[in-house]
């Protein structure tokens, strides 16, 4: 059938053992996933989505970050990587502004980890687009491009939010090189026919250095959460590497987000 306008509202199934979140210096316990949803579970099989581990103990040092920084709303951590830094937001609008300053507001060349103003802070959009350098000493995302090695990134399962009232869980599910485009001017995430065109593009695309996780080749839908993160290819120069994983684990219910399918067919 065709509706006009449609706005659904989406909360992400996921079934958790109840998690006290008290900042970020906390000791996480495990938890059981059922998949990024009952739908994509049952569309993939459950392969490779079943259970996940948070980090115990991880001290993220958010805490003093956020003191001197007010533009801080969360931190990213990839075990046995490199990254492990906040997540930025420049209150005044200012995508560019992390590309050369710091966590700390002050200039620096390998710039910051941050989002655009287009992308909502609290981690409940589709596609949760997270930005970062490549400088020659591996820091900020650098190591981004090792995923684009098969050996690496079966290793590298797991990426990790932390919030201040939540801790976030991502199955990293694909990884590639692309045109050096913005994802959110290419892609109307606010549409379900955005989402789904981006979708495509994991799918199809054609970039030979293509990765996608075994048992995760179909089953995404605009009712997912994704995250993407990117940084300039050292594999392709000229173009960006991207890493993106999907939320499998909401430790406090939080993630949540009306879904506008417009004219679609559904």
């Amino acid at each position: 059938m065709t509706r006009t306008n449609v706005m659904h509202k989406i909360r992400r199934y996921i079934d958790i053992d109840t998690i006290a979140v008290k900042g970020f210096f906390i000791l996480f316990i495990a938890f059981c996933l059922t998949g990024c949803s009952k739908k994509a579970a049952n569309s993939v099989g459950n392969t490779g989505y079943e259970t996940s581990t948070l980090p115990t103990e991880q001290e993220s040092g958010f805490d003093s970050v956020k003191r001197l920084n007010e533009d801080a709303f969360a931190w990213l951590y990839i075990p046995d990587t490199e990254i492990n830094y906040p997540i930025l937001q420049n209150a005044e609008g200012d995508d560019l502004f992390y590309s050369d300053h710091n966590e700390f507001k002050e200039p620096d060349a390998n710039g910051a980890i941050y989002i655009e103003a287009a992308n909502l802070n609290d981690m409940c959009d589709f596609n949760e687009v997270i930005h970062g350098a490549s400088p020659a000493d591996g820091s900020r995302f650098a190591g981004l491009n090792n995923f684009l090695d098969k050996k690496y990134f079966d290793e590298h399962e797991y990426a990790y939010v932390y919030m201040e009232d939540n801790s976030l869980t991502y199955y990293i599910i694909a990884a590639y090189t692309r045109d050096n485009t913005r994802l959110l001017e290419q892609y109307d995430f606010s549409y379900a026919s955005g989402c789904s065109e981006f979708i495509d593009e994991i799918y199809n695309n054609g970039d030979a250095n293509k990765i996608i996780r075994e048992g995760c080749e179909t089953g995404l839908s605009p009712e997912h959460f994704l995250i993407t993160l990117t940084t300039d290819s050292t594999i392709e120069p000229g173009k960006q590497t991207v890493v993106v994983g999907c939320l499998v684990g909401d430790a406090a219910g939080n993630i949540n987000r009306e879904i506008d399918y417009g004219n679609e067919e559904y």
